[in-house]
């Protein structure tokens, strides 16, 4: 079931967002009074375990002279005011003093309890102020917010795993290396209708979604925002969530206080974590004897690309897969598989949190050339090489790596899959041939 969302920028009051019925809620960290809000009143809106999935937001595209940073600002790197939203400023987004600026306000999201981040204004880099004042033009500028949204999303993560990084808009950075590893979901203005509530031409809604269908396809969430009102259009929003397999909230243009009109009948929020109906309903007693589980159970997909990335599950069963380049898997909670469909060292990756006995790693069978199911014990060995001809898998405790063997104490060279750190708890239990 697609994540619902909401999207308040004005009129946050904390106990109407805490009984919102929506799985991921977006709000200005600031009250209307300019103030911003304490940890208890971020925990009581969603923020931690156990509640919707509360982000702050910051416009990373646009410096605001109505925030306590915009005096740090120079001149310079201040560009035309934003006419449909008087104080907004487009912003050398590419600078240190707006890297500074973006950082500390991830950490003040961190201390008071927020879950993750919501970045606005992606699409300041298609301006033609930015293409023309950011080093190495429109390429430069598009290149420099990828790198700002990586940058900010290894810093929090960093500090605090599990860090949310959500985007809104510009899903053409979805085609660039390493972007669709650092974010976790998405957020998506007109999608099918625009801001005076005429429907977009079906070529652009095509071309949208060709893009977002990435990010859906990596297993990150897709909610669109719709500016419309009265029952036919909303109905026409719904049929076309459900075509696409998304959601949408929709909302006044103002974005001030929680608009419910776009509520469907039952809808409820869901945990962050375990996505669990609040309050959760117990299960029904077993009339029937379980069925049992195929190899590799039905879990939520993290997937990468073939560059570098970050992926991080949710507090969930997850399969995380890499894919080619050198990768950072990150499972959080839950019963997580690290799935692997190459080896080498042009392809290994590194395991942050492996569980023993809780996660597992997943070979493909027809890359591995392992019979599929648990690996056999005699299949699995700890030391630095094979110490007989049945060894394919090897974990080395001294360098942490994860390696496969082809040939075990054959003359084939052992391969690295996975860093999993050394010293770490493993044996063939963990591993699973797919």
């Amino acid at each position: 079931m697609p994540k619902t969302g909401m999207y308040v920028l004005q009129g946050v009051t904390p106990s109407q967002i805490a009984a919102a019925p929506f799985d991921v809620k977006v709000i200005d960290i600031y009250n209307d009074a300019g103030q911003t809000f304490t940890p208890a009143e971020v925990k009581q809106m969603g923020g931690g375990p156990g509640s919707a999935l509360l982000l702050g937001y910051f416009s990373i595209g646009e410096a605001e002279t109505y925030r306590d940073y915009f005096k740090t600002i120079p001149a310079a790197a201040l560009g035309p005011e934003n006419p449909q939203w008087k104080g907004n400023y487009e912003v050398a987004f590419w600078t240190p003093e707006w890297k500074a600026v973006a950082t500390a306000y991830i950490d003040r999201m961190l201390a008071a309890g927020y879950d993750g981040v919501y970045f606005d204004v992606v699409d300041e880099y298609q301006t033609a102020w930015a293409k023309s004042h950011a080093p190495g033009g429109a390429a430069g500028a598009e290149q420099a917010m990828v790198d700002l949204i990586k940058y900010l999303g290894d810093y929090a993560e960093a500090k605090h795993p599990g860090f949310k990084v959500w985007v809104n808009n510009a899903e053409e950075l979805l085609t660039h290396s390493g972007y669709l590893g650092t974010i976790d979901g998405m957020f998506k203005e007109n999608l099918f209708y625009t801001d005076g509530g005429q429907k977009q031409p079906a070529a652009e809604t095509s071309y949208s979604m060709g893009l977002l269908q990435k990010a859906i396809d990596a297993g990150k969430d897709v909610i669109s925002i719709e500016y419309v009102t009265g029952a036919q259009k909303v109905a026409d929003v719904h049929a076309l969530d459900d075509k696409y397999g998304i959601s949408s909230y929709v909302a006044h243009l103002d974005l001030n206080g929680v608009d419910t009109e776009g509520v469907r009948p039952g809808q409820v929020m869901h945990d962050d974590a375990l996505g669990a109906v609040q309050p959760p309903v117990p299960a029904p007693p077993l009339t029937t004897p379980p069925v049992q589980p195929d190899p590799l159970p039905a879990q939520k997909m993290v997937s990468g690309d073939a560059s570098d990335n970050r992926l991080k599950g949710t507090a969930g069963d997850d399969i995380i897969k890499g894919l080619g380049g050198h990768d950072k898997l990150t499972g959080l909670g839950g019963a997580d598989t690290f799935v692997f469909q190459e080896y080498g060292r042009k392809n290994s990756d590194t395991i942050t949190d492996f569980k023993h006995g809780t996660d597992h790693i997943g070979l493909d069978h027809a890359v591995f050339k392992l019979a599929q199911g648990e690996l056999s014990p005699d299949a699995f060995w700890i030391g630095s090489k094979a110490h007989d001809a049945n060894d394919r898998v090897i974990y080395n405790k001294t360098s942490g790596d994860l390696l496969y063997d082809p040939d075990g104490s054959g003359s084939a060279a052992p391969q690295v899959i996975a860093n999993l750190g050394a010293n770490m708890k493993i044996d063939y239990h963990d591993i699973l041939s797919i």
